[in-house]
């Protein structure tokens, strides 16, 4: 089985294994206790991962003296930055050169309830009223 569970640390911090990569996921705040708490993370397993992905997209105005902590780990840590990639706008503040930034697109709904097996939750009532 290569999908582990989610592990979640007291700074807010998850992470999980998925088909040889990481996963981590920063809460809504990025302070300096989580930032050293990513920092070990990346540390302690950049040698069991082909890529490491840091999800950010929770986190609004991350700490300057954590994301300049954090830069300064990913530039002189010895980790290959082109195996770290953020998810999430705030990436843009927290990569360093090499690494790769991934933003959603918001998606228009478009399907009114018509497509079948709709999931979106626009149902419409296909049953006749009596």
């Amino acid at each position: 089985m290569d999908q582990q569970p989610v592990f979640t640390d007291h700074t807010g911090l998850s992470h999980r294994f998925s088909h040889g990569n990481l996963h981590i996921s920063v809460s809504s705040r990025f302070d300096p206790p989580q930032a050293s708490a990513l920092i070990e993370l990346l540390q302690c397993n950049q040698a069991n991962c082909k890529r490491i992905f840091i999800d950010v997209r929770h986190v609004a105005n991350p700490h300057p003296s954590a994301v300049d902590a954090l830069k300064t780990s990913l530039l002189l840590g010895g980790l290959s930055t082109e195996r770290i990639v953020f998810k999430g706008k705030s990436g843009f503040d927290m990569a360093v050169t090499g690494n790769r930034v991934l933003i959603e697109q918001k998606k228009k709904h478009v399907c009114k309830g018509n497509c079948a097996n709709c999931k979106c939750g626009h149902h419409k009532n296909h049953h006749a009223e009596n």
